[in-house]
């Protein structure tokens, strides 16, 4: 993997680049090789030159939701860098994959659009939530998306339309027989709007997030899905578990279903809190919870249940 002669040509590469610094929760281990994209025709040659040479290739949104494990991930890791919001009529907005949703909806808000306002409580790029079909407080990427854009393994391109996509909750095609396929795009559906009313809806999603979610700590989001007709935070809590921490990392004392980097946590440490909460649960409720969040990458041994405190 030392060898990059499938890499050549392309500027800003960069070997064994550690990963906890692109990441929002601040954990990962090393990407063998790591390159910033910041347009569709690179990636699009970038995907075909990886296809030919066998080399693995993983993007990275926002690590918003991303547990990068210690060992790091082998192959190439992108991370998409476009960041553009574009109208294409009144009631039409394009995103690009690295474009942040709060941002995209905040700004449609100014502009009195309204349709994404739920976008304020995903802290995650447009190409990561279409992939994992995000949502805030009752409403979902699938309920506003019109049709996205994407670049196969071999770098050819082509549109789904919202029914192809294959939504349900937390999830998409894009997680399962689409997996290879990297979102470069996506198109919504919006509505004018008087922008007062707009905004003032907004700020009403960023005070029940800011009420109910721990904020200004690093998290990885819900780390589980909501169990149908029940809330895997509820139950979590009904363990006992708030404030159970392992290492660095600790199940938050104000939202049981978001695990946070207490101090220098590890990939480990925060396995090792998913593994207490996913047997705990199953035990007392016979519930078995599904992770919300992505585990990408190798791991390291974990540590003994012992060290659990």
């Amino acid at each position: 993997m030392r060898s990059a002669d499938w890499l050549s040509g392309f500027a800003g590469v960069r070997a064994d680049e550690p990963l906890a610094k692109h990441s929002q929760f601040g954990v990962g281990g090393p990407a063998d090789w790591f390159m910033r994209v910041r347009d569709e025709a690179t990636l699009t040659t970038l995907l075909r030159r990886c296809s030919e040479s066998g080399v693995a290739v993983t993007v990275l949104g926002a690590g918003s939701n991303t547990l990068i494990l210690d060992g790091g991930i082998r192959g190439l890791v992108i991370r998409l860098s476009d960041r553009g919001l574009r109208l294409v009529d009144s009631e039409t907005v394009q995103l690009t994959a690295a474009c942040m949703l709060p941002r995209a909806a905040l700004d449609l808000a100014r502009e009195g659009l309204t349709g994404l306002e739920f976008g304020i409580g995903v802290p995650g790029t447009c190409g990561a939530s279409v992939a994992g079909n995000a949502g805030a407080f009752g409403t979902e990427v699938k309920d506003a998306l019109l049709d996205c854009t994407a670049l196969g393994p071999g770098g050819e391109r082509r549109t789904f339309d919202r029914t192809e996509c294959g939504f349900s909750y937390r999830h998409s095609r894009f997680r399962d027989d689409l997996r290879p396929w990297i979102v470069t795009s996506a198109r919504f559906t919006v509505h004018p709007d008087d922008a007062t009313s707009v905004l003032a809806r907004t700020r009403e999603v960023q005070a029940r997030r800011k009420a109910t979610q721990p904020i200004g700590v690093r998290s990885l989001g819900s780390v589980f899905k909501n169990p149908p007709g029940d809330a895997a935070g509820r139950l979590i809590e009904a363990c006992g578990l708030k404030g159970l921490r392992t290492g660095g990392a600790e199940i938050s004392k104000r939202h049981a279903n978001f695990i946070v980097n207490a101090q220098s946590a590890t990939a480990a440490d925060v396995l090792s809190l998913v593994d207490r909460a996913q047997a705990a649960v199953q035990e007392r409720f016979g519930v078995e919870l599904e992770p919300e969040i992505v585990i990408a990458g190798e791991a390291v041994a974990r540590p003994e249940p012992s060290a659990l405190r």
